[in-house]
């Protein structure tokens, strides 16, 4: 080999060698680096398991000072203390949970879930008429609600809306009194005022009173009452001035928890929410907005045909020349919120009053006026106002009906459509995809 290719070789080597030197102390430093990092992520687990042992140990030691001295948690600070307070629990640290395995506390659990739900059933059937009277005013505010949030939308606050709900409705309903009391008094002092008349056609046989006094016996029973029972009549007096008395105040109270329910209706709806798990409130907040959607819709519309009701029905009374026409159409419009039935009776009583103060034809004409109406409802009405709202089977409508009905009464019967709508929802919308889930794992 010539000394030139020997010098050209020699910083060759001597590149290489000061590469694999640089590499050597590369991997050296980076094994110190890596043994630090260990060290130190060891030290960091030691010093979070001395922190909790600590802790463990703080709380062991509060807990049996606490235990061994009952006078410290008569002190704020020591309960504090003894609880662990901070600024993420003010009420401090849960305690550990009961051992799952001990057969005393099944025992007793199942015990004392046995005695709470017979308590509550109990509670349950003593309060059931005020509890309907709640459920009555929920519906009803959750059916204004809708109406509510129209008037925030066009910038009122809520308060401010729901007072002008109340205002609204206690306008109608004191037009309504207006109307109706005036010819009702009247229709009294009539009464007293051709009294003696009366009394002449009940002993005359040739009349129809008079007939029906010897058939019945009226004339008797009038004066049993009035001589021998004066005081089951005063009593009887008595129990009609309480119904009406209880009537007016369980009005007044349904009328304040309707405006307590609407004015709170969104905090409760949170609070109703967060007694779900955290991961399923958004889907339960959205099949609650829903339900509470549909119930609204159906109360406008249910209250839109009653408007259609009691408009169409007092024309037809107007030409008719039939007395009370408005008061006897409010009653129509009002029957004709219960589903089914509602509508039927109203035509029944108006064309009982036609027939009496009329005649025969003003009666005909008013059951064949409410049988077209009731077609005109169930089949064109109904089916265009609710459609969007409770998409409810006809078969579904009377089965609900007839159950909430049989359960609750009217109030029940007022109720049972919405439910039957938000009973469906739940199904299509939880119950059918999980057991359609359960048999695809299966």
């Amino acid at each position: 080999m010539s000394p030139s290719d020997t010098t050209g070789a020699d910083p060759d080597k001597r590149r290489v060698a000061d590469a694999a030197e640089r590499a050597e102390v590369a991997a050296e430093r980076s094994a110190a680096a890596e043994a630090r990092a260990e060290s130190a992520e060891e030290g960091a687990e030691r010093a979070e398991s001395q922190a909790t042992e600590q802790a463990r140990r703080a709380e062991q030691e509060a807990t049996a000072v606490a235990i061994e001295s009952d006078e410290l948690l008569l002190e704020e600070q020591s309960r504090r203390t003894a609880a662990q307070v901070s600024e993420d629990r003010p009420f401090g640290v849960p305690g550990r949970p009961v051992g799952q395995g001990s057969p005393l506390r099944h025992g007793f659990v199942f015990a004392a879930g046995g005695l709470l739900a017979y308590g509550l059933a109990r509670a349950v059937v003593t309060v059931e008429h005020e509890l309907l009277l709640v459920l009555l005013a929920a519906f009803v505010a959750i059916g204004l609600d809708p109406v509510a949030g129209f008037l925030v939308r066009r910038g009122l606050r809520r308060s401010v809306a729901v007072a002008v709900i109340a205002v609204v409705a206690l306008g109608a309903v004191g037009g309504f009194v207006a109307a109706a009391v005036p010819p009702l008094t009247g229709e009294a002092s009539q009464l007293v005022d051709e009294a003696p008349h009366y009394a002449k056609q009940l002993k005359d046989k040739h009349t129809t009173l008079g007939r029906l006094n010897l058939r019945f016996h009226l004339t008797d029973k009038v004066n049993k009452q009035v001589s021998g029972g004066g005081s089951s009549a005063a009593g009887g007096l008595l129990q009609v001035g309480g119904v009406v008395l209880s009537a007016t105040f369980e009005t007044v109270v349904v009328f304040v928890l309707i405006i307590y329910f609407l004015a709170d209706l969104e905090a409760i709806k949170h609070a109703i929410y967060r007694l779900f798990p955290r991961h399923r409130r958004p889907r339960v907040g959205l099949l609650g907005d829903e339900v509470i959607a549909r119930v609204g819709g159906y109360v406008l519309g249910n209250v839109f045909t009653s408007i259609v009701a009691t408009i169409g029905n007092y024309v037809v009374l107007l030409l008719l020349g039939v007395p009370y026409a408005l008061v006897l159409s409010v009653l129509v419009g009002v029957l004709d919120l219960v589903p089914l039935v509602g509508s039927t009776v109203g035509g029944a009583i108006v064309g009982l009053v036609a027939l009496a103060t009329v005649g025969t034809t003003a009666a005909v004409i008013t059951i064949v006026y409410h049988v077209v109406y009731r077609l005109l409802e169930d089949y064109v009405l109904n089916p265009r106002v609710l459609r969007r709202t409770v998409d409810v089977k006809p078969v579904v409508t009377v089965l609900a009906v007839l159950i909430g009905g049989a359960l609750l009464g009217i109030i029940g019967a007022l109720i049972a459509v919405p439910a039957a709508a938000a009973i469906q929802l739940i199904l299509t919308e939880v119950v059918y995809p999980a057991r359609d889930e359960a048999a695809v794992g299966v």
